[in-house]
């Protein structure tokens, strides 16, 4: 039996199709739009009024500083993916962190599973992660400080909130506290976007106050 996606809402497409995210929340949703193929065509339809505006737009001839700078792209070499190929990542992000460095994963007592911040919007000062945790277990209980949203990219976890599988997009608010568990099988990768800290309990959130 086919199960609904859970989606972003309209006003969150909107900001999407008006290029007022930021970076991490762009990329994050991109990612469902890739498993969705009702919010892609939704996304669509808030563009469209924007994009018969451009057209009204008078027509002006591309500078020759900007066909230099296209023909200079054509000819570098093509950037190199920091990402192994079989791991479950969005076409749109393997192209927006080509050439970037290869990421630096953290694990410290996350029960099997690791955590790698891939950028840093310069402006929200937000952070994109990506994380992968073996089916079947449990990732540390914490609360958040900020929001996160998040794209399940492949496996799936469940929490208060419900079951959530590849494609499913959700949302945590600050003060929002949870200890997600990983289904059985496949590991569970997650696209998520940090806008605040995460505090976690119990001898993590001891070492966290310590370190931190």
């Amino acid at each position: 039996m086919s199960r609904e996606l859970a989606h972003p809402q309209d006003e969150i497409l909107l900001d999407l199709a008006a290029s007022q995210l930021d970076r991490p929340h762009k990329l994050v949703l991109e990612a469902h739009l890739e498993h969705c193929g009702a919010c892609r065509q939704r996304v669509g339809e808030l563009a469209a009024p924007g994009g018969w505006w451009l057209e009204q737009l008078p027509s002006e001839a591309p500078s020759r500083e900007l066909w230099e700078r296209l023909e200079r792209r054509v000819a570098a070499p093509a950037p190199v993916d920091p990402f192994a190929a079989h791991l479950p990542l969005p076409a749109a992000l393997r192209t927006e962190l080509a050439g970037e460095r290869r990421p630096r994963w953290w694990s410290i007592g996350l029960n099997g599973g690791r955590i790698t911040v891939l950028l840093e919007d310069a402006v929200t000062k937000s952070l994109l992660c990506l994380g992968e945790m073996p089916g079947g277990r449990r990732f540390p209980r914490h609360e958040h400080l900020g929001f996160e949203q998040v794209t399940v990219l492949a496996g799936g976890y469940a929490d208060e909130r419900g079951e959530f599988l590849a494609g499913d997009y959700a949302v945590y608010e600050p003060g929002s506290v949870h200890g997600p568990d990983t289904l059985d099988g496949d590991p569970c990768w997650t696209l998520f976007r940090l806008d605040g800290k995460v505090r976690f309990g119990g001898w993590r959130g001891a070492l966290q106050r310590i370190f931190g």
